[in-house]
C-alpha cells in the first residue's frame, strides 16, 4: 500500500519564513542576554562561528531535501541511507529536540507576555500557547504556512527597527558603552576566552536549526528542487547577519552583565532609547518572535512523528492524515501534549541545552547521510550538489564534535537517557505491537455477534438477509436473531416470559424463518424471545448483558424518517442507546436479489470508517463492486487531483490492500444528498452504505440530515451505520474540529 502523502501548499516566501521563524524567534529574545553574559561583546563572534559551523550542514540539507522532498527531515534521510536502530534513535532524538524546542519558544513567549501581565504564571501561560498553535497547526501546513509568513515579518521588521533606531536615537548605541567591561574580549587568557566562545556557540547553535525544520516539511514544499536550497541557505545567512547586528546594538546599549540578569534583555535595551513605549514595543516583538518557532516546531515535530509512523516505528494512527484539514491529526495531538509538559519546567535555558544536543545529534548523522547516499544511490537526480563534497559534510561532522565537547553537561545526561530511552523502545515496539494485534484480534473476535430484533414480517426478510450477507463474509460471525414482547406494567415479567416461551405465536414464526434462512447458507444462528417493559430497553438490555459478545445491531426503518416518526421511536432509542455499533437498513430489494453494486461516500470520522468496513464485507461476500465517493462543494477552491489523492488515503487507511478493488469517484455538487443521488442512480446501485453525520446525536435525527435525507429518497436500499463511541470521546472529537476549523460542505458532511 502506497505511503500516505501530504499536499504540497508551501512556497518559497512560506518557507523561508519556516526556517527563519524557526530558529530566529526564541533565541534573539531569550538567548541573546545569556549569550552576552558568558562572553561579552565576543557574543558576535560567537554568532559567526556558529553561523559559519552550521553552514556545511545546511548545505548537506539543502542536497537532501531538494533530492528527497519527503517528511521526516534528518531521519528520512537516514532512514533512506540505511536501516535497523540507527535510523529510529535519529528520527526519536530528532522529534523530542522538535517538542523541546517549541517548549523553549513557548517558554519565551511566556517571559515577553510578563511584560504586559507580569501576574501570568510562566509554565500555565506556555502551555495556553501551545494549545492555541497545536489547534492552527490542525488547520494544515499551508495556514500554518500563512500565518508564518505574517509573524516571520512582523518579526524581521521588528528587529530591523530595533537596529536602526538603537544606532541613530539618543540613549541608544554607544561605544563606550560596548567596550566597557574591558574590550572585546571579556575572561583572561586566549584559552579560557575561546573555551567559553565555544560553550557559547554550543548554547546557540540551536538558533541555527532552521535547515532542520524546512527540511522536516519538504513533502510540502512546491517546487522543492528550487525552493528548498534557496531556502535553507537562506535562512542561515539571514539570520547570522540579524543575530550579529542585534547583539552589537544591545551590548552598546546595556552592559553585557545587565543583558545576562534580564529574562527579557532587547525589551529593557529598548526602553533607553524609545523610553516607557520600548519595553511593551518589544515585548510584544518578542512575543511575536517567539511563537514563530513554536508554530514551526510544533509543525516539524509532528512531521517527524508522522515519518516514524509510516516506517512502522511508531503507532499507525499517528500517520493518519485528515482528509479535509490535510494534517497529521492525531501527530499534532500527540507532539502538543509533550511540548506542553517540556515547558512546565520554564527554564529556558537547560531547554536550549537540550534542544540543541538533539538537533545536532540528528544533524551529524544528516551529513553521513550525504556520503552513503551518494554511494547508494549515484544515479539519483540531485538538484542541487553539496559543493566541495565530501569535504563540506565532514566538516559539519568535525565541527559538531568539537562544540557537543563544551555542551551543558545535565543537557548531555538528559540527551544521552533520550537516546538510550529509544533503544529500549526500539527493543520493545516489535513484541509490545504484536501484543497489541493479538488483543486487538481477540476483542474483534468475541464481538462476533450481529444481533437482529425482528417483529415487523414486511422488515424481517431484509434484515436477515444482511445479517446473513455480513456473517458469511466474517469468519466466527453468528446471528442472534432477536424478538421483544412488551408486556403491561401489571404483569410480571418472569410469568409473561414463560408464557411467552410455552405458546404458539407469530414471534416464534418469525424468529423460525429467520433461522431457516441462516442455515440455508451456513451462518450460525441463535434465536432469542424476550418480555419486556418497552421494546427498547428488551433491545438494549440483552444488548447490554453480552457485552463484549454483541457487535452489531441490525434494525431496519419503513416509511419516512421524519421528525415526528424518529423522535421517540424504538430505533432511535437504540441508535442513541447501544453501547456497540448499530446500522439501520432502509429495505428497497435486498432481500429479493443480489447486492451487486455498493456505493459509500466517505468522509473523515469513525462512522465513515465503519461504513467503509460493512461495505467492503457486503461486496466480498456478494461478489460486487464497491463504489467510494467523494462530493465537494461547486464554490468549494480545490485541486481535484488532490482531492482524489485524500479520497484514496482515506479509504487505503480504512481497507488497507483491499481499497485497490475500490472504485473512486469523485464529484462536484450544490448538495451532498443530490450528488449521492445522481451517483447512485448513475451506477445503478443495489445498496449506500452511510455513516452518521455529526448531528446524529439530536433526538429529532436518526442519523443526521444527509443520511436521514438520503434514506429517504435513494433509489435502492440504504444502511446508516453508526460507530460505538464513549459520549466524551465523541464531544472532544466534535469541538476538536470545530476548534480546528473544519470546513463543512454545502450540507453537514458525514462523519
Amino acid at each position: 500500500m502506497p505511503k500516505r502523502q501530504l499536499v504540497r501548499s508551501l512556497g518559497l516566501a512560506q518557507i523561508l519564513m519556516l526556517g527563519i521563524g524557526g530558529t530566529m524567534g526564541a533565541g534573539v529574545f531569550v538567548l541573546t542576554g545569556h549569550a552576552a553574559g558568558m562572553v561579552g561583546p565576543a557574543v558576535i563572534l560567537a554568532f559567526l562561528l556558529a553561523g559559519l559551523q552550521s553552514l556545511p550542514n545546511s548545505l548537506s540539507y539543502a542536497e537532501l531535501a531538494s533530492s528527497f522532498p519527503i517528511a521526516g527531515g534528518g531521519y528520512a534521510y537516514i532512514s533512506k541511507a540505511t536501516s535497523g536502530l540507527l535510523p529510529f534513535s535519529v528520527g526519536w532524538v530528532s522529534w523530542f529536540s522538535s517538542m523541546v524546542y517549541a517548549a523553549l519558544s513557548a517558554v519565551g513567549a511566556a517571559y515577553s507576555l510578563k511584560i504586559f501581565a507580569p501576574f501570568l504564571p510562566v509554565p500555565l501561560t506556555a502551555v495556553v500557547l501551545i494549545a492555541i498553535f497545536a489547534l492552527i497547526s490542525l488547520r494544515g501546513s499551508q495556514e500554518a504556512g500563512r500565518t508564518q509568513l505574517i509573524l516571520a515579518g512582523i518579526l524581521l521588521g521588528s528587529l530591523a527597527a530595533f537596529v536602526i533606531l538603537g544606532l541613530v536615537l539618543p540613549g541608544g548605541f554607544s561605544w563606550a558603552t560596548f567596550n566597557g567591561e574591558g574590550g572585546f574580549f571579556i575572561h583572561e587568557g586566549w584559552l579560557a576566552n575561546m573555551a567559553s566562545i565555544f560553550q557559547t556557540i554550543t548554547m546557540v547553535n540551536v538558533l541555527f536549526v532552521g535547515y532542520e525544520v524546512i527540511a522536516t516539511t519538504a513533502e510540502e514544499a512546491k517546487d522543492p528542487a528550487r525552493n528548498i536550497p534557496a531556502a535553507v541557505v537562506g535562512t542561515i545567512l539571514i539570520c547570522a547577519v540579524v543575530y550579529c547586528a542585534v547583539a552589537f546594538v544591545a551590548l552598546g546599549i546595556l552592559p553585557a552583565a545587565s543583558l545576562a540578569d534580564s529574562s527579557t534583555p532587547l525589551s529593557d535595551a529598548a526602553s533607553q532609547f524609545l523610553g516607557i513605549w520600548g519595553a511593551p514595543l518589544l515585548g510584544a516583538a518578542g512575543i511575536v518572535a517567539t511563537i514563530t518557532s513554536l508554530n514551526t516546531a510544533l509543525l516539524s515535530s509532528a512531521r517527524v512523528a508522522l515519518a516514524l509512523s509510516r516506517d512502522g516505528y511508531l503507532p499507525a494512527f499517528l500517520s493518519r492524515i485528515h482528509p479535509r484539514l490535510k494534517s497529521p491529526l492525531p501527530a499534532i495531538l500527540i507532539s502538543g501534549v509533550v511540548i506542553a509538559l517540556s515547558a512546565i519546567s520554564g527554564d529556558e535555558v537547560f531547554l536550549s541545552y537540550v534542544s540543541n544536543f538533539g538537533y545536532m545529534f540528528v544533524v551529524f548523522f544528516t551529513n553521513v547521510s550525504v556520503i552513503w547516499l551518494r554511494r547508494k544511490f549515484p544515479d539519483h537526480p540531485r538538484p542541487f550538489r553539496t559543493p566541495w563534497y565530501p569535504v563540506m559534510p565532514i566538516l559539519g561532522c568535525l565541527g559538531i564534535i568539537i562544540v557537543e565537547a563544551f555542551t551543558e553537561p545535565h543537557a548531555l545526561v538528559v540527551g544521552i537517557g533520550l537516546i538510550g530511552l529509544g533503544v529500549v523502545v526500539y527493543q520493545l515496539r516489535r513484541p509490545v505491537s504484536r501484543a497489541v494485534e493479538v488483543a486487538a484480534q481477540t476483542v474483534e473476535a468475541a464481538r462476533h455477534e450481529i444481533m437482529v430484533p425482528v417483529a415487523n414480517p414486511l422488515t424481517a426478510p431484509g434484515l436477515i438477509r444482511m445479517a446473513v450477507i455480513l456473517g458469511q463474509a466474517r469468519e466466527a460471525s453468528t446471528i442472534a436473531a432477536l424478538s421483544v414482547v412488551k408486556v403491561p406494567p401489571a404483569t410480571p415479567l418472569g410469568l409473561a416470559q414463560e408464557i411467552l416461551e410455552r405458546g404458539e405465536n407469530g414471534r416464534k414464526i418469525l424468529l423460525k424463518q429467520a433461522a431457516d434462512a441462516a442455515h440455508e447458507h451456513g451462518v450460525p444462528i441463535r434465536t432469542m424471545l424476550r418480555a419486556a417493559r418497552s421494546i427498547s430497553n428488551g433491545i438494549l438490555g440483552v444488548a447490554e448483558a453480552r457485552t463484549g459478545i454483541v457487535g452489531l445491531i441490525l434494525m431496519g426503518w419503513r416509511g419516512q424518517l421524519s421528525t415526528q416518526r424518529v423522535a421517540g421511536s424504538v430505533v432511535e432509542d437504540v441508535v442513541h442507546g447501544a453501547k456497540c455499533d448499530v446500522a439501520v437498513l432502509r429495505d428497497r430489494g435486498v432481500s429479493k436479489g443480489p447486492v451487486r453494486s455498493v456505493l459509500v461516500p466517505v468522509s473523515g470520522g469513525p462512522h465513515a470508517r465503519l461504513a467503509l468496513r460493512l461495505a467492503r464485507d457486503i461486496v466480498r461476500a456478494e461478489k460486487g463492486t464497491l463504489t467510494a465517493l467523494r462530493i465537494l462543494g461547486e464554490s468549494e477552491d480545490a485541486d481535484m487531483e488532490v482531492e482524489m489523492e485524500v479520497l484514496r488515503q482515506m479509504v487505503e487507511d480504512v481497507l488497507g490492500e483491499e481499497a485497490q478493488n475500490v472504485t473512486f469517484s469523485l464529484k462536484r455538487g450544490a448538495s451532498v444528498v443530490e450528488g449521492i443521488l445522481a451517483e447512485a442512480q448513475q451506477r445503478a446501485c443495489d445498496l449506500i452504505v452511510i455513516g452518521a453525520s455529526e448531528e446524529w446525536f439530536l433526538r429529532t435525527l436518526l442519523f443526521g440530515s444527509i443520511p436521514d435525507r438520503l434514506a429517504d429518497r435513494a433509489p435502492c436500499s440504504v444502511l446508516m451505520v453508526r460507530k460505538a463511541e464513549l459520549a466524551p470521546v465523541s464531544w472532544l472529537r466534535r469541538m476538536v474540529r470545530k476548534m480546528a476549523g473544519f470546513r463543512h460542505a454545502p450540507a453537514a458532511r458525514t462523519e
